[in-house]
C-alpha cells in the first residue's frame, strides 16, 4: 500500500529541470556590449569601481577614455568629469598610453581645462605618430604648458595652435596642410608661414592680430592655397612699440 501510494505522489508530483551551476567568469561577456555598458557608468564608479571587477572590465575603462585613436582632453571640461578626478583619470590614460603601441594615436585634441605641462610632455612621448593637434583659442598666451610636449610631434598633418609655437618650433610644422592659428601674426611669424609650412594647404587665422604686410608675405609663399579664412582678425601697424587696430578684416577668402 505504501508503495502504491508513493507512485501516485510521484505521478503527480511535478518535475524539477536540471539546471547547470556552471560558473561564468565575466570575461565571457561580448566585450562590445560590455563596452557600451561601461561608458553609461558615471565616471566616478568607473574609474574606482567597475576597473577592479576583471581585466576584461578594466580594459573596457581604458577604453571608454576616448575613440579609437583619438585622444580627447575635452572630457576634462565635462561637468560629469569633476575636478577632483582629473589626476585619476590621467592615472588610467597613463597606463593606457604605457600598453597600447605608439602609433595608436593619430589625433589629440586639449580641453579647456589643462593637463600639467610634465603630463603633455608624458603623452608627447608616447604619441610620437600625431598626425592632428588642437589647442583651444582659450589658452591665449599662456603656452608654456605644452611646449616641452610639441618638440616631439614632427609628423604632424592638421594643427590649430597659437602663433607662437611656429616661431618656437618651425621644422614641426612641415608637413602640415591645414593650420589654424591664434595671436599675434607679426612679420616674422608670417615669414615662418611661408617658408616652413612647404605643404600647406588651408590656412585659418582666427582671432588674430595681423601686421599689415602679414597677409602679403604669407601668399608670396603660397600662391595656390585652396582656403585662406581670416574672418575675426584685425590687421595693425606697429608704431613707437605699441599696436594700434587700423583695419577689422570680415569674411576675407
Amino acid at each position: 500500500m505504501t508503495q502504491l501510494n508513493s507512485a501516485r505522489i510521484s505521478r503527480f508530483a511535478p518535475k524539477t529541470e536540471t539546471r547547470s551551476t556552471t560558473l561564468r567568469s565575466w570575461d565571457d561577456l561580448n566585450y562590445d556590449v560590455l563596452l557600451d555598458i561601461i561608458k553609461r557608468v558615471p565616471w566616478y564608479y568607473r574609474l574606482y569601481v567597475v576597473c577592479l571587477v576583471s581585466k576584461s572590465w578594466l580594459s573596457a575603462v581604458l577604453d571608454s577614455l576616448s575613440n579609437p585613436g583619438v585622444i580627447n582632453l575635452k572630457i576634462l571640461d565635462s561637468p560629469e568629469l569633476e575636478q577632483h578626478l582629473h589626476n585619476r583619470y590621467f592615472r588610467f590614460l597613463k597606463h593606457m598610453l604605457d600598453i597600447k603601441p605608439a602609433d595608436s594615436w593619430s589625433s589629440l585634441i586639449l580641453g579647456d581645462n589643462l593637463l600639467l605641462s610634465h603630463q603633455y610632455a608624458y603623452i608627447a612621448k608616447r604619441t610620437l605618430s600625431l598626425r592632428k593637434l588642437v589647442i583651444p583659442c582659450s589658452v591665449g598666451k599662456e603656452f608654456a604648458f605644452i611646449e616641452a610636449a610639441f618638440r616631439h610631434w614632427k609628423k604632424l598633418r592638421r594643427v590649430q595652435c597659437p602663433v607662437w609655437l611656429i616661431r618656437l618650433y618651425p621644422r614641426n610644422f612641415r608637413r602640415v596642410k591645414s593650420l589654424r592659428l591664434f595671436g599675434v601674426v607679426d612679420d616674422d611669424a608670417a615669414i615662418a608661414v611661408r617658408d616652413k609650412c612647404h605643404q600647406l594647404k588651408q590656412l585659418r587665422l582666427i582671432s588674430c592680430a595681423l601686421s599689415v604686410n602679414a597677409l602679403s608675405i604669407i601668399l608670396d609663399g603660397h600662391k595656390e592655397l585652396e582656403l585662406l579664412d581670416t574672418r575675426h582678425s584685425l590687421c595693425f601697424q606697429l608704431q613707437n612699440d605699441w599696436f594700434v587696430w587700423v583695419i577689422k578684416i570680415c569674411g576675407v577668402e
